[in-house]
């Protein structure tokens, strides 16, 4: 007949005690004058261990082979067969110290098995659960530029989660806004490490988190902003939605914000303060692209504008953001982005046939006149050197269903180096189903502003490229 063994390397002594109404105590390491004594179960350990159990065991058939083994833990009602040696299980505690059992048979080639399984006793004893949030997903202080984060009212907290015990052992997950008294924490279910946030109310927020496993130990709570934590911002601020356009400052340099109140200007003057908000992005947009779609699509049309700059230090965003714009143009809404930097050759969602530079010496100088084929009265000049490398562009006519070129340079002068009358800014607009088409996205390639002075102002504000667009596109 075949025969079976079992190893397992375990630490903490255990002890042991009836209590008044002849139930089993367990505890770990008591003082050996206490009314607690050393375990004596059969066969059991005297030590402690999790309940994430690493086995081991072998068999021995003096007049045949060994085949496989039939094991089962106490918890189980049926064997289950394996031809393994070895198993790494988590067993199902349900609180903060139990007692399991394990047996295996062996099984010979004749089909026999074992009939005295071994047996192994296991004090277990539950490991409290660990919850923090994933790395980067909270904003860092350097990032935004400052120890407070701006968000609308969607926001998408994301934690990973650990148990000593096995992830599988946790149970619920609870969050509050705010405050942590005993009724203000909502559950999830114990697998989610993630929750996006709607409709908060504007001002100053909190958030909190923590994570509770099947024999009710709690892990510490985490919360946004924390203080402990001084690289991240230190101040969560929900601001309300107003008006239906948004301008993002995709322009961190611009440290004090020139580019921006000129936009803000502008928009005071086409359609009033309360027909706009503005979102700072910094050097990173937030982790999640669930909060990038959620703060487009609380618009009808976004204004973007990114760094004038030609390297890579500009962080600009908006290639980043590309999966959250084509989901908010598809979607109805209308675009007008001022990137001054192409990190590609094309934008998936404003294809681009070709691109030229139109200075190759990074200068364009004043008086360079841009056209309007819409309407003379558009027409723009550059006011300023615009001294970085621009492009000149040609749309991929096939990908849109309508097209509409705003402008183009003039024909070339003197030193001029394009040839022709390269593209500038174009409107595209794509066909979405048969019945229906996308919102309009208009890209211009020269830049509007440098972070110091307007740079097309030389025949007339620039505002009237906008006034033209909120009158008669968007």
């Amino acid at each position: 007949m075949p025969q079976t063994y079992l190893s397992l390397v375990a630490i903490d002594t255990v002890y042991s005690r009836i209590d008044s109404l002849g139930n089993m105590i367990y505890a770990i390491d008591e003082d050996p004058d206490s009314e607690y004594v050393w375990d004596t179960l059969s066969q059991a350990f005297t030590t402690i261990t999790t309940s994430r159990q690493e086995l081991h065991w072998w068999g021995e058939d003096p007049d045949g082979e060994i085949v496989g083994y039939n094991y089962k833990w106490s918890s189980d009602s049926i064997w289950t067969f394996t031809d393994l040696e070895s198993g790494v299980f988590y067993v199902p505690i349900r609180s903060d110290l139990d007692i399991f059992s394990f047996e295996v048979r062996s099984v010979d080639n004749d089909g026999n098995e074992d009939p005295t399984p071994s047996r192994l006793t296991l004090p277990i004893k539950n490991s409290s659960p660990e919850l923090s949030f994933r790395y980067l997903s909270n904003p860092l202080i350097a990032d935004i530029g400052g120890d407070t984060s701006f968000t609308f009212p969607t926001r998408t907290f994301i934690w990973d989660l650990y148990d000593q015990d096995g992830n599988e052992t946790i149970t619920d997950i609870f969050y509050a806004l705010d405050d942590t008294c005993a009724t203000c924490w909502e559950r999830l279910d114990g697998d989610e490490t993630s929750i996006t946030l709607t409709n908060i109310e504007s001002g100053i927020r909190k958030f909190f988190v923590k994570c509770k496993d099947i024999a009710g130990a709690e892990s510490l709570v985490a919360q946004y902003p924390d203080s402990t934590r001084p690289s991240d911002a230190q101040v969560w601020v929900v601001k309300p939605v107003v008006g239906d356009v948004l301008i993002v400052d995709d322009y961190p340099l611009d440290n004090s914000n020139n580019a921006l109140s000129w936009y803000v200007g502008m928009m005071d003057t086409l359609i009033g303060p309360n027909g706009y908000s503005f979102w700072e992005i910094g050097d990173e947009l937030p982790y999640s692209a669930t909060d990038v779609t959620a703060n487009l699509n609380y618009f009808k049309t976004v204004l973007w504008y990114a760094a004038y700059n030609n390297t890579a230090s500009a962080n600009d965003t908006y290639n980043r953001a590309e999966a959250s714009l084509v989901n908010f143009i598809m979607g109805g809404g209308n675009l007008f982005i001022n990137p001054i930097d192409f990190e590609d050759t094309t934008f998936t969602w404003f294809p681009l046939d070709s691109l030229i530079t139109l200075n190759p010496s990074g200068r364009l100088f004043p008086n360079k006149i841009i056209e309007s084929p819409i309407d003379t009265t558009l027409n723009l000049s550059v006011s300023h050197l615009i001294a970085v490398k621009v492009k000149g562009f040609w749309p991929n006519e096939s990908e849109f269903e309508t097209l509409t070129e705003i402008y183009h340079m003039a024909d070339p002068e003197g030193s001029d180096d394009w040839i022709g009358n390269p593209t500038v800014c174009n409107m595209g607009q794509y066909r979405v189903s048969p019945t229906q088409l996308s919102g309009k996205v208009v890209i211009m390639t020269l830049p509007l502003h440098d972070g110091y002075r307007p740079k097309l102002q030389g025949n007339g504000s620039a505002i009237k490229l906008f006034q033209y667009l909120f009158d008669n596109e968007f």
